[in-house]
């Protein structure tokens, strides 16, 4: 699956991976899918992939736009600082 970002997400995205200790912004998007197990309780790269494509064609595409990607990072800042209160 490949997804396009503005180069000023993609920029942002690239630093927290690596701020994170994260090799690629791919482990980043990942972990974050993982940690949200509301919506993915599988385990398997396989099971994800499924899930994925059932979303794709699960109806209209959503916009990624500003708006998107912002409400998108403060639920990633929310869950890690509730990650962070937890331990």
């Amino acid at each position: 699956m490949t997804i396009t970002l503005p180069d000023e997400m993609r920029e942002t995205l690239e630093r927290k991976a690596a701020e994170g200790g994260f090799a690629s912004v791919d482990e980043y998007a990942l972990d974050a899918l993982a940690d949200d197990r509301d919506f993915v309780e599988t385990g398997t790269r396989e099971e994800l992939e499924k899930l994925l494509d059932e979303g794709m064609a699960s109806g209209p595409p959503i916009r990624a736009d500003e708006v998107f990607w912002a409400r998108l990072d403060a639920r990633i800042r929310d869950r890690a600082a509730a990650r962070k209160e937890a331990s």
